[in-house]
């Protein structure tokens, strides 16, 4: 089974709101869904009937009233067990929708757990324990503020999906304060981001980043990859293209004068760095959340 092939490419939400709940009561010709798999989070809710899930190599048997935790890049899929009616729904969402702007204690401590493959959580959620209910109640509500779309529905959701995930990490009961290796790497971490915070607007290369916590660049790239999950650049060009996004939306200056302000040199780079991000053009980000506002 080739995974690349299974890849889900599909958008999820929009370029500001990356969550999306999607209902289905349908089988598609003998699968709900087939394997396929995606970068985004997924929770699954069972309202009515049954249905049978595999996520990697696990089978679980949902039943009405329970739901699943799906984590990032993990095969899924879900067939039918009965001919009985089913409706589920599937909130499925980037993790961008939850990071923090730079790398910060919550980031480190909580949202990076999400990020693995096999993040130390309960995948199946039975609603037998108290706990399994205030989870399930969650997802119940950001079903529920999705489809009604209520005025700071989208602030809701996010304080729903905080919720949830903190029910997650006191039921596991995980003791995220790091030893004290653990923290001086992450005060050189800080000395670093505080660094790229400050200096984005200017010529930043992986070599002067080391020298500023004193590494060589190699082992200052694996040091940095492992705790932030991005390159040093892509990290670089995550904090200009955020700077970008605010600029477009709050001036009327041409693109190509965001982009040099932000630190980029080549409009082509920018552009083709800001779509990979955000999903979509600068112009076009412009033009979508203007009409929204």
């Amino acid at each position: 089974m080739e995974k690349e092939t299974l890849h889900e490419a599909r958008v999820h939400g929009d370029p500001m709101f990356q969550l999306s709940v999607y209902k289905v009561d349908y089988v598609n010709q003998e699968a709900i869904f087939d394997f396929h798999w995606h970068y985004e989070i997924e929770f699954i809710y069972m309202e009515q009937g049954e249905a049978s899930f595999q996520v990697g190599t696990t089978l679980f048997h949902v039943q009405e009233g329970e739901g699943l935790f799906v984590p990032s890049e993990e095969l899924h899929a879900a067939h039918p067990i009965s001919d009985r009616p089913f409706t589920l729904y599937a909130i499925v969402f980037n993790l961008n929708l939850l990071n923090s702007q730079s790398y910060d204690s919550i980031q480190q401590k909580y949202i990076d757990l999400l990020q693995r493959t096999a993040p130390p959580f309960p995948t199946y959620l039975k609603g037998e324990q108290d706990w399994e209910r205030v989870a399930l109640g969650n997802l119940l509500e950001i079903i529920q503020l999705f489809q009604t779309k209520d005025a700071a529905y989208e602030l809701r959701i996010k304080a729903e999906l905080f919720r949830l995930l903190a029910t997650f990490i006191e039921t596991s009961q995980l003791k995220p304060e790091p030893d004290p290796a653990e923290r001086e790497k992450i005060a050189r971490l800080k000395q670093v981001l505080q660094y790229i915070s400050t200096h984005y607007q200017t010529k930043l290369t992986v070599r002067e980043l080391a020298a500023h916590i004193g590494m060589s660049e190699g082992h200052f790239s694996r040091f940095f990859k492992a705790l932030v999950h991005k390159t040093p650049i892509e990290y670089v060009n995550h904090v200009r293209v955020n700077q970008a996004a605010k600029l477009l939306l709050e001036t009327n200056r041409k693109i190509l004068d965001i982009a040099m302000e932000v630190g980029f040199d080549n409009q082509s780079y920018f552009i083709k760095t800001f779509k990979q991000q955000k999903q979509c053009t600068p112009k076009d980000f412009r033009k979508l959340n203007h009409k929204q506002n």
